[in-house]
């Protein structure tokens, strides 16, 4: 297959959607071709009744969704079960149980809950793969006050079968960074801005949005008027002066469900990561913001596994010019590969 870029069905807004569902006898992405969605969205659910191969790039790179997923949502809108989305297969050796249901997808969409509907029930015999509902770890923000250096914000933390926290922006004298946000089943959470206070007061910088939500804005209060970026988010956050606002977008959520084998080639990438905090501008007061968190990645295939090329679902990386210290990393994603009868 050529590039394709998937329609995310039900938007809502620039960066939440229904998740993709897609059903084909055979799959190839050619090396050089990329597939994706043209939006954020709630992920992409594949299934492949044949073989599958990959020399290309199958991406949700910064198409994680701003979504809360404890609230109702999507063309089902429900919220998601507090055990977060749940994906039955029969296994050799599983003993999980698990009775096959469209509320094991609720807040995805109704083509993705339909789907799961008709997945095998588990009856002491199979494994259950999940991406739990609310991420747990986030970057803790830099507390720099009085500080004679800016103090490195805290990279974005895993959750167990998740996505990734994002990442706090760095500080400076008499200013405090806020914690990442957190993620979701949806895809990662967004980076917190840098801030620097010349001030006689003490200053926070303003709070990334949870979920995906947009990042937390740069700031600075009296002099170095220059040099707070943006979290990265949906959107990034605004900076203020010469330094650039976050990146757009979180990694996303990818699952790919494949009867025959699966071959990723020396070219073929899956990835789902996260995205970078604002860039600062070089100047040696540079404060650079958090990076969001990366996604989740779930292969289950029927047949053989062979992996030359790059599977990840890694956290967007912060900048590294300017002042000793750096905005956080996002936190890194899961990836789960499983053979299923």
């Amino acid at each position: 297959m050529a590039n394709v870029t998937y329609t995310v069905p039900n938007k809502n807004g620039s960066y939440d959607g229904d998740m993709v569902v897609k059903q084909y006898t055979s799959m190839t992405i050619d090396s050089g071709d990329t597939v994706t969605v043209d939006q954020p969205c709630r992920g992409l659910f594949i299934l492949v009744k044949g073989d599958c191969i990959i020399n290309g790039t199958l991406s949700m790179t910064a198409r994680g969704a701003f979504a809360n997923p404890t609230s109702s949502g999507g063309s089902d809108n429900n919220s998601v079960d507090s055990n977060g989305l749940r994906f039955p297969f029969l296994t050799s050796g599983g003993s999980s149980s698990l009775t096959a249901s469209n509320t094991l997808l609720n807040g995805c969409g109704t083509e993705a809950r339909s789907v799961i509907s008709n997945f095998q029930t588990l009856s002491s015999n199979g494994t259950i793969i999940s991406i739990p509902r609310v991420g747990t770890t986030r970057g803790s923000g830099a507390n720099a006050y009085n500080s004679s250096s800016a103090i490195a914000g805290g990279d974005g933390g895993t959750t167990s079968n998740g996505c990734g926290g994002g990442g706090a922006g760095k500080a400076y004298y008499k200013a405090y960074s806020q914690d990442g946000g957190l993620s979701s089943c949806f895809g990662g959470g967004s980076g917190s801005g840098a801030i620097r206070s010349y001030s006689s007061n003490n200053s926070n910088s303003s709070n990334p949005v949870d979920y995906g939500g947009q990042g937390g804005q740069g700031q600075y209060f009296g002099s170095f008027n220059n040099v707070c970026g943006g979290g990265a988010g949906n959107p990034g956050g605004s900076s203020q002066g010469t330094s650039t606002s976050g990146t757009n977008g979180t990694g996303g959520v990818i699952i790919l469900v494949v009867a025959g084998n699966v071959t990723i080639g020396a070219s073929g990438k899956i990835l789902a990561n996260g995205s970078p905090g604002g860039v600062a501008s070089g100047n040696a007061n540079d404060m650079e913001g958090g990076a969001s968190g990366g996604g989740r990645i779930i292969i289950a295939h029927r047949g053989t596994y062979s992996n030359s090329g790059t599977v990840q679902a890694v956290g967007g990386k912060s900048a590294t010019s300017g002042m000793s210290g750096t905005g956080g990393d996002g936190g890194a994603g899961t990836v789960t590969v499983e053979q299923v009868n």
